[in-house]
């Protein structure tokens, strides 16, 4: 089985890589801009997944399966949205049309909750079967949806492409650094008065072995990952033993508008729902369809993350 892996050099994509290497009968083909140790076991090139040198690599190697994982998750400083635009969205449509031609049998990808969107209707537990509405006030929600839109095209006009289409909310692992873990470091936990902000929260290590039966079985389909049960903020505040402040939506909006300007926040007033609205991802259906069950409930993964990073986030 030949299986290609984008996005090799992240938090996911080198434990997954490293899994990967270790099974037999498996022909391993890695890509990342850089940073990946370069193994004996795999063929590996620093490619970026926008070059039409990339994609005559994958037409050359014709692989049996492509784990899908290069995004921008949090674009870098000097990075515009169009450029993120391009490597999460045009980059995996370019992707999923040379792995038509190919006759590529599995294409796995790692979506997002945030794919459902941060809506006040959103229900108490989001399945599969909710509506994909992201925010397009929000980059990473936005193009999450439209990679969404792209592949439910795919998958009608082209079935014989099989799909495993993963919505992991919050992934945590050893060091991990996303913009919710910016949140654990403030000296106060700042939440939003009348809703209790509840997380969901999988723990890597279930993450990459998801990915691994994705690709190596024949279960296909589209799935919440989440560990079992939420954590609140407010709950998260105590366990790192920091002052929990509830505050307004509408006075939260008002100062974020203020400080933003003058480069004393990275947020903005519109992203206020990032907190407020958070999609609650229901894992019934992974549990069914995959042998694979999570090792580490929501509140296990966040003990492990805490116990396994050089940070000191407890005060």
């Amino acid at each position: 089985m030949k299986i290609l892996v984008t996005g090799a050099a992240g938090d996911i994509g080198s434990r997954l890589v490293e899994i990967f290497s270790q099974l037999e009968g498996v022909d391993l083909y890695t890509t990342a801009l850089a940073g990946l140790r370069r193994d004996a076991t795999s063929i590996h090139r620093d490619f970026d997944v926008r070059d039409e040198a990339f994609l005559n690599w994958v037409r050359e190697i014709k692989p049996d399966v492509v784990v899908h994982l290069a995004s921008i998750i949090k674009m870098p400083e000097g990075m515009s949205e169009q450029t993120a635009h391009d490597i999460d969205v045009v980059a995996t449509e370019n992707l999923l049309k040379v792995c038509v031609e190919s006759g590529v049998q599995k294409f796995v990808v790692t979506s997002s909750g945030a794919a459902y969107g941060y809506w006040a209707d959103n229900p108490e537990w989001i399945d599969e079967s909710d509506e994909v509405r992201g925010n397009d006030d929000y980059f990473y929600s936005k193009h999450k949806k439209e990679v969404e839109n792209i592949l439910q095209r795919y998958r009608e006009m082209h079935p014989q492409l099989k799909q495993v289409v993963l919505r992991p909310g919050t992934v945590l692992g050893p060091n991990f650094q996303n913009p919710i873990t910016s949140i654990f470091e403030k000296r106060m936990i700042t939440g939003i008065a009348g809703t209790s902000s509840p997380f969901v929260i999988i723990w890597v290590d279930d993450l990459v072995e998801y990915l691994i039966e994705a690709a190596t079985t024949d279960v296909s389909g589209v799935f919440n990952v989440a560990g079992d049960g939420t954590l609140t903020l407010k709950q998260i505040a105590s366990r790192l033993n920091k002052p929990y402040l509830s505050i307004p939506a509408w006075l939260v909006k008002f100062m974020l508008s203020i400080l933003k300007p003058i480069g004393l926040s990275q947020y903005g007033p519109e992203q206020v729902k990032f907190i407020q609205y958070r999609p609650v991802l229901s894992n019934k259906q992974i549990r069914k369809a995959f042998k694979h069950q999570p090792q580490k409930s929501t509140r296990e993964a966040f003990e492990s993350f805490l116990v396994s990073s050089d940070k000191e986030y407890c005060k």
